[in-house]
């Protein structure tokens, strides 16, 4: 596994397959084990995540990275990033601004994200919802 590997898994793999709804290439990238823990603190696993992005009709628009850093660390590899998304969920627009750190592990010849963590910037004035 290496660092280009997994910046290309990241962005045209799984920012691709958010912002086009692709359910059956996320459930591909997300690993069994995967964990997304929230801005807020709250959890949720690979299941959890399909089933909230279906039912919300959570939409991506585009996703830009910022400072990427990815370090390889044997067979896991962590990406950290800086974004600023315009998501809706349930209709209503979230701009937000944050740090994200993504865990990709090597599992069965794979590369699979395992570990996704978002922590909003707190001097944040753009984290607005719009309908």
């Amino acid at each position: 596994m290496t660092a280009e590997e997994v910046d290309r898994l990241h962005t045209d793999g799984f920012n691709r397959a958010l912002q086009e709804h692709d359910y059956p290439a996320l459930e591909a990238i997300y690993s069994d084990r995967y964990m997304l823990v929230r801005p807020d603190g709250s959890v949720l696993n690979k299941q959890q995540v399909l089933e909230d992005l279906r039912e919300h009709r959570v939409t991506f628009h585009p996703i830009e990275l910022k400072n990427v850093a990815v370090r390889v660390l044997g067979s896991a590899t962590i990406l950290t990033a800086e974004t600023t998304t315009l998501s809706s969920r349930d209709g209503i627009h979230i701009h937000t601004h944050f740090r994200l750190v993504a865990v990709y592990a090597q599992e069965a010849g794979t590369i699979r994200l395992v570990h996704f963590q978002g922590t909003i910037f707190a001097d944040d004035k753009s984290a607005a919802q719009t309908e």
